[in-house]
């Protein structure tokens, strides 16, 4: 992968949150809280299939191809089984990166003659040139470009250490 591509993840002037809600618990509406506290300069979108107007004061449409602009970042926190149908969708609006929070223990389990949902979450993504990180992502936050597109329990400030890893765990600690 090219850097060219990172300026996507760590640079985004557009944010879409694909499965925010207002509701408890809800991984896409901590994402939306999160972006909001950590004063986001760019647009954040919502996208819910249940055609709210907007979630936690951001607008909101029923359907990735209603967006109004094509998101820099799109950050999927939709069951898991949706993800390559998302992925497609969001290509055919070119974006170029994506954060996918959903997961579950079923991701690699083939089934009724498909593929697995990563393997499939995959070839959307190379078919549609959207680079991925995840599944079972908790996201990115870079606090200097005030960047929280996690489901991160506790605000981050900005400073001279840098934490990249896999665990989820660490990072929140």
């Amino acid at each position: 992968m090219g850097t060219r591509f990172l300026r996507h993840f760590f640079e985004p002037r557009t944010i879409a949150v694909i499965g925010a809600s207002e509701k408890p618990q809800s991984i896409g509406g901590l994402v939306i809280r999160n972006l909001q506290e950590a004063g986001f300069p760019g647009s954040i979108w919502a996208v819910n299939l249940k055609g709210y107007a907007s979630v936690f004061g951001q607008p909101c449409v029923s359907r990735i191809r209603d967006l109004p602009e094509t998101p820099d970042l799109a950050v999927i926190c939709t069951p898991a089984h949706s993800l390559p149908k998302v992925i497609t969708r969001l290509g055919r609006l070119g974006v170029k990166a994506t954060l996918v929070l959903s997961g579950g223990s079923h991701l690699d389990e083939a089934r009724e003659g498909k593929a697995s949902i990563r393997e499939r979450m995959l070839v959307a993504a190379r078919e549609s040139g959207i680079r991925v990180l995840g599944p079972e992502c908790m996201g990115l936050i870079v606090p200097g470009r005030k960047l929280n597109a996690s489901y991160a329990s506790q605000p981050v400030k900005a400073g001279r250490v840098a934490y990249l890893g896999q665990s989820g765990m660490l990072g929140n600690a």
